[in-house]
């Protein structure tokens, strides 16, 4: 096998930026999924909640690109002919302990942000038409409640009691108690996720004669070309990349939302078949009881420890190192079936 593309998401839900290389990290590639927008709940005022695709289509109308320690954010809304909107933002904010904290909670992990400020949140409220941070996650880990290295089966962690479950939601204590246990940032529930080229070539099949499924839609870090047949990486556990032996550890199946309904170009419901891709994973890949109502495309992963700091680079072979004998059971407390 061999890599054909590397995706990273510096701003969750956001457009994401294909790289030439990325270098692996215990939460992620490096620079992904660091940032979240979020938004007032409307059921617990004074509360912010995280911004997805799912829930406001127009989020993939924001492309982004990085050079050096900038990140860009370009809009230009459908139909535009003016000159496209961008906004420049730090990849790394030097007054990081000047910043307000604030809470997210995603997915029932909870984890603590920082506000980035007026200048990035105007910005954005501006263009989404309601009040919107934009917060930094600053190495404030967020605990993986589901699939992990070792235990990628049918019952996730093991159970808490009740004082470890509320210290293990400070960002300080909660790593020191987990040891081995997974973290992120804002990934939904794994640092990466692994697609392969065969199966996206038989999303297509699915589509009309000519159209071919929009590969950013399935947000992947890790586009494969192998001589697999469609969905053989259902049965993966490990893959090894390169000569210096980077390994990531297959966990847990990514079971597919409505977000797949999307039309990228003009940030609506899409129309016809494109518009029903979810429906038509449907109806031969809800393969995962785990999530027995969402099909599933891609593997959920984890770098090994000895992983960290080694680079990935687009043409780099892969080695599948381990197979399982049938597929995991994904497993997410309160996600989960």
């Amino acid at each position: 096998m061999q890599i054909s593309q590397l995706w990273v998401y510096p701003i969750k839900s956001l457009r994401g930026c294909v790289v030439p290389q990325a270098m692996l990290t215990k939460e992620g590639f490096y620079h992904d999924r660091r940032f979240v927008l979020l938004q007032q709940d409307e059921a617990n005022p004074g509360k912010w909640k995280h911004m997805a695709v799912s829930r406001i289509s127009q989020m993939v109308l924001f492309h982004t690109s990085i050079s050096g320690d900038i990140l860009t954010i370009t809009y230009r809304p459908p139909g535009s002919t003016a000159d496209p909107e961008t906004l420049e933002i730090p990849l790394e904010p030097e007054n990081l302990p000047e910043l307000k904290r604030v809470d997210v909670n995603m997915h029932f992990s909870p984890t603590t942000g920082f506000d980035m400020g007026e200048k990035y949140s105007k910005w954005f409220s501006d263009r989404f038409g309601f009040k919107v941070i934009l917060a930094y996650w600053g190495n404030n880990p967020r605990l993986v409640l589901g699939n992990l290295p070792n235990k990628p089966t049918t019952q996730g962690p093991k159970p808490k009691n009740v004082i470890t479950n509320v210290l293990s939601s400070l960002p300080v204590i909660g790593p020191m108690l987990e040891g081995d246990d997974g973290v992120i940032a804002f990934n939904d529930c794994a640092p990466y996720l692994v697609v392969t080229e065969p199966s996206l070539a038989d999303v297509s099949k699915r589509l009309p004669e000519g159209v071919e499924a929009d590969v950013t839609k399935f947000r992947a870090n890790i586009l494969l070309k192998t001589s697999d047949s469609a969905w053989a990486e259902d049965f993966w556990g490990e893959l090894a990349f390169g000569d210096e032996g980077a390994k990531i550890l297959l966990t847990g199946n990514c079971g597919r939302c409505k977000s797949l309904n999307v039309d990228y170009n003009t940030g609506e419901s899409g129309t016809g078949k494109d518009g029903e891709l979810l429906k038509l994973l449907q109806k031969d890949r809800r393969v995962d009881p785990g999530v027995k109502y969402s099909p599933i495309f891609g593997r959920y992963g984890f770098a090994s420890k000895g992983s960290e700091g080694m680079v990935l680079r687009v043409g780099d072979e892969v080695a599948l190192s381990k197979r399982n004998e049938e597929r995991t059971r994904f497993y997410w407390p309160g996600i989960s079936t």
